[in-house]
């Protein structure tokens, strides 16, 4: 039996496997198409799945980018369909309100809820699909975040960053044609997302060793290969390469069935995450706008790596090291963000975020490594200096 690294992307659509690690992992995505031209499979890909009345969510980027191109398929083929199309100048922002609007747009009969967009509107239609049992399907316009596939929906509730859980999308549909023309900061972003896989997957390894905690080596290893396809197409995504973008959109797929599979977010989201969300949250409390999530991640995975290197001699012996010069070189070939400084991110809110972003999960990262040995404050003042003082 192929192990799941082995395995191309589509067969892990509907896939139950029992896994060397004891469990098996189920995926709950029954169809999922990346590549040139495959939009034109949606009408085909609804009706497989028994789509009668059609739920579109779209906001006025995503219906321009691909909303009226979907629109058109779904009149072509017959499928009786209705838009919620949220009017918003800036983005998105999935709260309580986006939700709401959300639910109360809903009609009896709606049988297949369809997003079209990418994070906050996959995240909104997920929780959508998941509180109302309705099934959903994601258009993906932009390789910005990998939650297409995940299990789980952050929500921004009373000004919190929240994960809560959700669902699988019955399909995904992304097609690259759509994708490589989304703005280039949502294509740095996707990389940066991708990026920050190689401090968690570290996070969750140390995890395992010091604390015994549950891991999958082949989720891991899944994982793993997909980033390192990513690092090989760094140079093209910033030229906006079909090959480049098609090979971020898998990694991020991946990554949000990488989640399904072991039921929780380890394989994707580690200490570099909870400094993103609290720079979000921060910006969202401030009623400032905010860099995307990914490429906040990219950022601060160079901090998360040079933690690391920081508690070199409080690991345990051999334990692998996050390279932060390959993170660096990498984020720049992609024409990504590598410092918070560049990034916008203030220097007090950079310091702030190291020491206190591990409160927003109870979770053992190299944060909690630092703080339960009191070196947390030092490092993290040392690393404030470096980047802000260069």
């Amino acid at each position: 039996m192929k192990s799941l690294w082995e395995r191309p992307l589509e067969e892990l659509a509907g896939l139950s496997y029992p896994c060397s690690c004891g469990r098996v992992h189920q995926v709950g995505i029954q169809s999922i198409s990346v590549g040139s031209g495959c939009i034109q499979k949606l009408p085909a890909v609804l009706q497989k799945l028994g789509a009668r009345q059609v739920f579109l969510l779209a906001d006025s980027f995503t219906h321009q980018a691909a909303g009226r191109q979907v629109e058109a398929l779904l009149q072509g083929a017959g499928l009786p369909y209705h838009t919620r199309l949220f009017q918003t100048q800036t983005p998105l922002v999935p709260n309580e309100y986006a939700l709401g609007s959300a639910l109360a747009a809903m009609r009896d009969g709606d049988n297949l809820l369809l997003a079209v967009g990418s994070g906050t509107l996959n995240d909104l239609t997920k929780y959508l699909s998941a509180r109302t049992g309705v099934p959903y399907v994601i258009a993906a316009t932009a390789p910005s975040m990998d939650g297409y596939a995940s299990t789980v929906a952050p929500l921004i509730l009373d000004g919190v960053k929240t994960t809560l859980p959700a669902v699988y999308p019955a399909a995904i549909v992304a097609d690259t044609d759509i994708l490589k023309e989304a703005p280039m900061p949502m294509l740095t972003a996707g990389f940066g997302d991708i990026l920050g896989k190689f401090t968690a997957l570290r996070d969750w390894q140390l995890s395992r060793v010091l604390l015994g905690e549950y891991y999958c080596q082949e989720a891991a290893a899944l994982m793993e290969r997909a980033v390192e396809r990513c690092a090989q197409n760094a140079q093209g995504l910033a030229q906006r390469d079909p090959q480049a973008v098609e090979a971020v959109t898998q990694a991020l797929i991946l990554s949000g069935v990488a989640m399904g599979m072991v039921g929780n977010s380890r394989p994707a989201s580690g200490a570099e995450h909870y400094m993103a969300h609290y720079w979000e949250m921060d910006a969202l409390a401030r009623g400032e706008e905010h860099p995307l999530h990914g490429n906040a991640v990219g950022a601060a995975a160079v901090l998360s790596a040079s933690l690391y290197q920081l508690a070199a001699d409080q690991l345990p012996p051999g334990f692998p090291l996050p390279d932060k010069q390959r993170l660096l070189s990498l984020l720049k070939q992609a024409g990504g963000c590598a410092s918070p400084k560049d990034l916008g991110i203030r220097r007090e809110l950079c310091l702030e975020s190291l020491l206190h972003a591990m409160e927003l999960r109870d979770r053992f990262t190299i944060l909690r490594l630092l703080a339960g040995k009191g070196l947390l404050t030092a490092c993290a003042i040392e690393l404030v200096n470096q980047f802000y003082n260069s």
